[in-house]
Order: C-alpha cells, then sequence, then structure tokens
C-alpha cells in the first residue's frame, strides 16, 4: 500500500472536516489558475519549499514547511469592512483547520503561537483571506 503523502493527508481533513470547502496544492501560479475553477471559499496548500526527513531504523517522517491559505472571493475594489468580514471568517475557519489537523493524528500536534498573514484582494479573481506558516511533522514513520 502506498503511502500517504501529508498534501493527500491535508485534502482528506478538508474535504471530511468542511463541507463546501474546496482544497487546492500546487505552486503560486498554478493555484492562481486553479481558483478561478473551483468553488470558493478554499483551503490551499501552497508547495512546500523547504522540510526536514527525520529517518530512524529505516522508516522515515516528513515534515515540510507549509504555507496553509484561506481564501474567499470579495468585490472588486473592496473597503475595509467587506475585506474585514472575509478575513475575520478565514481566520476562524483556520482555526478549525488547525484543531482537526491536531485531532487526526497524522501529525504532532500543532502548539504555541502560530503566526498568520492577511492576505487582501490578490489573486486574478480578487480573494482575501489569510495565510498561516505550519511546520508538519509526521506522527507516524512510513517505510523507506
Amino acid at each position: 500500500m502506498k503511502a500517504k503523502t501529508v498534501e493527500s493527508k491535508l485534502k482528506e481533513i478538508v474535504e471530511k472536516k468542511f463541507s463546501g470547502v474546496s482544497y487546492v496544492s500546487d505552486d503560486w501560479k498554478a493555484i492562481d489558475r486553479k481558483l478561478s475553477k473551483v468553488s470558493l471559499p478554499a483551503i490551499i496548500c501552497v508547495m512546500p519549499i523547504s522540510g526536514v526527513f527525520t529517518f530512524n531504523h529505516g522508516r522515515v517522517k516528513d515534515k515540510p514547511n507549509c504555507y496553509i491559505v484561506f481564501m474567499d472571493k470579495v468585490p472588486k475594489d473592496a473597503d475595509g469592512d467587506e475585506n474585514e468580514v472575509i478575513y475575520s471568517s478565514m481566520k476562524e475557519m483556520a482555526k478549525k483547520f488547525i484543531s482537526e489537523v491536531n485531532k487526526s493524528g497524522y501529525f504532532e500536534a500543532v502548539e504555541g503561537d502560530i503566526p498568520y498573514d492577511v492576505i487582501t484582494e490578490k489573486m486574478s479573481d480578487i480573494l482575501s483571506g489569510i495565510g498561516v506558516p505550519l511546520s508538519l511533522k509526521e506522527s507516524a514513520y512510513n517505510c523507506v
């Protein structure tokens, strides 16, 4: 049986726990194209640019440095109040997502201070939300 990737585990969490929310995983350029074809809001896993492998007795854990983005559509030239409604909603979704990641058993618990970036009116389709850098360490070793 093929081992699940970090990205496939995150997708599974979104599909099981976030009804009506799309999941996209790719690089920024491809994400911009994909977001115009999926329903919103969306949880986005920007392909990790770095990470750490932990080897132990012929098994390995992956710990990628991820950037998880929570976005929804806003009107073109949205005012501050309209953007605040969206990014506040996406902050709530991010909190729930991190809680579900912790409950999944796939990763070691995400704890402590978790920074986030507010993203306003980005991408081709004028989206706002937040981005959360996460370092997700798998809780079980996969065979090499």
